[in-house]
């Protein structure tokens, strides 16, 4: 590409990023009068929009390699594949079984993404040696903890069967990264109070949280790297959930703290809570 035309085109970039910093949304952002060399020139690279508000840089088209590799292409690209995220959040509010496995594969996401801080003591009540040992079989148990949460919670027999919608709609599922023995699982079950657990924290809590941590994972997976662009998503999935619940993103966070610290109060052990419940069962962002 011409210098000049690198120049033209990133000055149309820059006025995208720069509104969206600003926040504007993304139907506001980008637009610019008309100019017939600038027009012009995006259609001939694929990259023209017009509306009603003038021309601006096509979302749905990719970048030239040339504009990729300057900054200001570089930031358009990811936000471009946080739109493309942006429309994955959107389908799978709209399909209730799809919403369902998102949640519930999140949720395992959420669990498997902790450390699983317990008080030592509950520990070697149960047997474990060493916190590694601890760790290892709770990572290994996270399957099982789903499921057992999946069938209080969200009324499921199998989980694998819920993930089944979002392999046919090419959507990621949970996959643990290993699996213990159901005995070493269920003495992970009874150091976590597991039960209990499920039974004091509010159903639409853990739907939340697993909505939100199955967002991250999206975009994750989509290697959307820049704050500016995860944003575009966090706004997206926090929308979403107002429209669900009626309540406010500030409303729904202290809901969350909430239920968590009734969790805290309701699993005591020695007059401590037996686990960091606030490193285990949280938002990602």
């Amino acid at each position: 590409m011409k210098k000049e035309d690198i120049d033209a085109i990133v000055q149309l970039l820059r006025q995208f990023i720069g509104d969206i910093e600003s926040g504007k949304a993304l139907e506001e952002a980008g637009w610019k009068k008309a100019e017939p060399g600038t027009e012009r020139l995006l259609k001939e690279l694929g990259l023209y929009e017009e509306s009603s508000r003038g021309i601006r840089v096509c979302l749905d088209s990719p970048l030239p390699r040339d504009l990729i590799r300057i900054e200001e292409g570089d930031l358009f690209s990811d936000m471009q594949r946080a739109v493309e995220v942006r429309g994955l959040v959107h389908k799978i509010e709209g399909d209730r079984l799809l919403r369902t496995g998102a949640e519930i594969s999140g949720f395992a996401h959420m669990l498997e993404a902790s450390d699983f801080p317990v008080f030592s003591n509950r520990l070697f009540q149960e047997g474990f040696s060493s916190p590694d040992e601890w760790l290892a079989c709770a990572v290994g148990a996270v399957h099982f903890l789903t499921s057992v949460a999946a069938k209080q919670v969200w009324d499921v027999e199998s989980i694998e069967e819920t993930f089944q919608p979002l392999c046919l709609s090419s959507l990621p599922s949970f996959e643990p990264k290993k699996q213990c023995e159901e005995e070493s699982a269920d003495r992970v079950r009874k150091v976590l109070k597991w039960d209990d657990v499920l039974k004091i924290i509010d159903r639409s809590a853990c739907k939340i949280m697993g909505f939100l941590w199955y967002v991250d994972r999206l975009i994750v997976l989509g290697g959307i790297r820049y704050p500016e662009s995860m944003v575009l998503i966090h706004e997206k999935a926090w929308e979403v959930l107002e429209g669900k619940t009626g309540k406010s993103t500030q409303e729904l966070r202290n809901a969350i703290i909430e239920e968590v610290e009734r969790v805290e109060n309701g699993t005591l052990d020695q007059g401590f809570a037996i686990a960091s419940w606030h490193e285990i069962l949280r938002v990602p962002w």
